[in-house]
């Protein structure tokens, strides 16, 4: 497997199973990151969006995911900083694997 498919089933998994918690369990995701449970839900719901884009056009969901991971980073870093260097990490992982 190259590094560029597995980086894709990482962020796709990732996408898929945080977004699943953020659906099932919004309080625990609203835990992680300082938000209400409201707002973990819909984070919940974009991010399994994005987990079957990864799967079924991954240069788009890759490119969708650096993107949200930079808003998110912007939008936690006074709320949660340890949440948006995560978010600017992801993102530049996704980038780079969009670009490849």
């Amino acid at each position: 497997m190259s590094y560029v498919n597995a980086i894709k089933h990482l962020m796709g998994g990732g996408s898929l199973a945080l977004g699943a918690a953020g659906i099932v369990k919004p309080a625990t995701l609203a835990r992680m990151t300082g938000t209400t449970t409201e707002e973990a839900r819909g984070l919940g719901f974009r991010d399994v969006a994005i987990g079957a884009v990864i799967y079924s056009s991954p240069r788009l969901g890759l490119a969708q995911r650096a993107l949200v991971d930079l808003g998110d980073a912007w939008v936690f870093a006074k709320r949660n900083p340890s949440i948006a260097a995560l978010g600017l990490g992801s993102a530049a992982l996704a980038a780079f694997a969009a670009t490849r």
